[in-house]
C-alpha cells in the first residue's frame, strides 16, 4: 500500500471512528466552576430563557450562575452570583434554590455540619437587555440547635404561602423549619424522620407540587452503616403525614412530640432483597402519582456493582411496582462506597431519565473510555423495559451527577458535572448540560 494512500485511509478510518463516539446533541459549556451534592434541592430552576443553577465552587465559596441561551446556536451568557461571605470546599455545600410567590428568589445553604448555622438569601429578580438579573440582599443566618448540612425549599400556596425548608440539623436526622413571612425569618427546627440513636441519619429526598403536598423518599440510614438499607416514601398533606395509600401516620401537630421513623413509611425497596438501597430522584406522573429512582448495591458493602432502579405508585392497584433498569457500575470513590454517578427523570417527560455510569447499562460491562458518561434512557411501558443511548464519550474527564430542571419546556434538558470528583471535599468540575428546545 502506498504511504500517500495508507496516511489518507488511517485519516478516514480515525474521523470515522470519531463521529461515531460523538452524541446525539450538542454539550454546551455552561459554568466554568461547580459542584454539588443531591441531597440539596432544587439546584437549577428555570425562569424564561434562563437558567438559574446553584453550586460550591472549587474555591469553596456557595454560589449562584444565571445562564441565559441567547440563540439555537448554543450562544450562551452567564452571569456570576457568590453568595457566601465564607469559604468551605464541600460539595455539601451548594445551595438550594426557591423562586417565592412573591416573585423574589431563596437561597438556603449551610456548611457541612461544621457549626449550629443556616444561611439563607433572597434576591429581586427582573429582566434586563442582558437577561435575567439578581439584585441579593444581605447574609443572613439562623443558629440552630445543632451543626446543621443539606438545605431543601418548597413553598405551598394553599398554606397561606408556608416555606418549608428541610435539612439535616438534630440528631442527624432530617429537621424541618418553616417560615410564614416569605424567608424573612424561620421557626426552630423540628425533627422529621428518627432512625435509631443519633448519627444513624436517614437520607431523604424531597419533592412537592407547590400547592398543598410534600413527598419524602428515604432510608432508614447511611448505606454504608445499615447492611439492608430500605427505601420508604410517605407523604404530607392536609396536615397529616400519609403512607402512599393516602392512610394518616400522624398529624403535624403530634410531630412535635413523637417524630416519624422510617417503618412508617411505605416500603418501596427492601433492602434485604438484593442489596442496600440509597435515594436520588423523586417526580411527579401526569396524575400526580409519585415515580421514584434510587440505587441498589448489589455486591453489599464493597459497592463494585451499583445497579439502578425506578418505581412507580399506581393508585389503582395500590402499590409499588419496581425494578431494576440499568447497571450503575462502580462507587466514584472509598470510603463512600455507595456514591453512584447519578441518575435523574425528567419531570416534563417521567418516561426520560438521565444516568451517568461508568459501565453499559445493559449489560454491565466496563466502558473502554474508563470514565464516567451519560446515558438516555426511554421507556414506552411504565417502566418494564428501557432503550439506552450514549451522550457523553469523554476519554479524559468524568460526567456525573446529571439533574433536570423542572418546567423545563424543553424536548431535551439536562444539566450534570464534567471534570475530576475525587472526593466530595476534592473536586475541579464545570457545568454542563444539553438544552435542546
Amino acid at each position: 500500500m502506498r504511504p500517500l494512500y495508507r496516511l489518507t485511509l488511517i485519516v478516514l478510518i480515525w474521523a470515522a471512528i470519531a463521529a461515531a463516539q460523538t452524541g446525539p446533541y450538542s454539550v454546551r459549556h455552561l459554568v466554568d466552576d461547580g459542584c454539588w451534592t443531591w441531597f440539596n434541592d432544587e439546584r437549577a430552576l428555570v425562569d424564561g430563557n434562563s437558567l438559574i443553577i446553584g453550586s460550591i465552587d472549587s474555591a469553596g465559596v456557595s454560589r449562584v450562575d444565571v445562564v441565559t441561551l441567547r440563540n439555537t446556536e448554543g450562544t450562551v451568557t452567564v452571569q456570576p452570583y457568590p453568595l457566601s461571605r465564607w469559604k468551605s470546599k464541600d460539595d455539601h455545600n451548594n445551595p438550594a434554590l426557591l423562586k417565592l410567590s412573591n416573585g423574589q428568589l431563596l437561597a438556603a445553604y449551610a456548611k457541612h455540619h461544621l457549626e449550629p448555622i443556616c444561611y439563607w438569601r433572597l434576591a429581586r429578580m427582573h429582566q434586563s437587555t442582558v437577561g435575567l438579573q439578581l439584585d441579593w440582599g444581605p447574609e443572613r443566618q439562623m443558629t440552630v440547635p445543632a451543626k446543621a448540612t443539606y438545605n431543601n425549599l418548597f413553598q405551598l400556596t394553599e398554606e397561606n404561602d408556608r416555606i418549608y425548608n428541610f435539612i439535616r440539623c438534630v440528631g442527624f436526622n432530617p429537621n424541618v423549619m418553616v417560615s410564614d413571612d416569605q424567608g424573612q425569618s424561620w421557626s426552630d427546627p423540628l425533627v422529621l424522620i428518627k432512625s435509631g440513636g443519633d448519627g444513624t441519619r436517614p437520607y431523604v429526598k424531597y419533592f412537592s407540587n407547590g400547592k398543598d403536598r410534600i413527598d419524602f423518599l428515604y432510608t432508614d440510614g447511611h448505606p454504608r452503616q445499615e447492611p439492608t438499607n430500605n427505601v420508604y416514601h410517605l407523604f404530607y398533606q392536609d396536615g397529616a403525614f400519609r403512607r402512599s395509600d393516602g392512610s394518616v401516620i400522624k398529624t403535624w401537630e403530634q410531630l412535635s412530640s413523637s417524630p416519624l421513623v422510617p417503618r412508617d413509611g411505605t416500603v418501596v425497596y427492601d433492602g434485604s432483597r438484593a442489596g442496600r438501597g440509597w435515594v436520588w430522584d423523586f417526580e411527579y406522573d401526569l396524575t400526580g402519582q409519585p415515580v421514584a429512582a434510587y440505587i441498589n448495591s448489589f455486591d453489599h458493602e464493597v459497592g463494585n456493582d451499583l445497579r439502578y432502579r425506578y418505581g412507580r405508585w399506581f393508585d389503582a392497584d395500590q402499590a409499588w411496582s419496581e425494578r431494576q433498569i440499568a447497571y450503575a457500575g462502580t462507587h466514584l470513590y472509598v470510603p463512600e462506597n455507595h456514591y453512584a454517578g447519578g441518575i435523574a427523570i425528567d419531570p416534563e417527560n417521567i418516561d426520560q431519565i438521565y444516568i451517568s455510569a461508568d459501565v453499559n447499562p445493559v449489560n454491565g460491562k466496563p466502558l473502554t473510555s474508563g470514565h464516567y458518561q451519560i446515558f438516555q434512557g426511554v421507556t414506552s411501558d411504565q417502566g418494564q423495559t428501557w432503550g439506552w443511548t450514549q451522550l457523553t464519550f469523554d476519554s479524559e474527564v468524568d460526567n456525573i451527577r446529571p439533574i433536570v430542571p423542572r418546567n423545563h419546556g424543553c424536548t431535551h434538558c439536562v444539566i450534570w458535572l464534567q471534570g475530576e470528583y475525587r472526593t466530595y471535599t476534592d473536586y475541579q468540575t464545570r457545568i454542563v448540560g444539553i438544552i435542546e428546545k
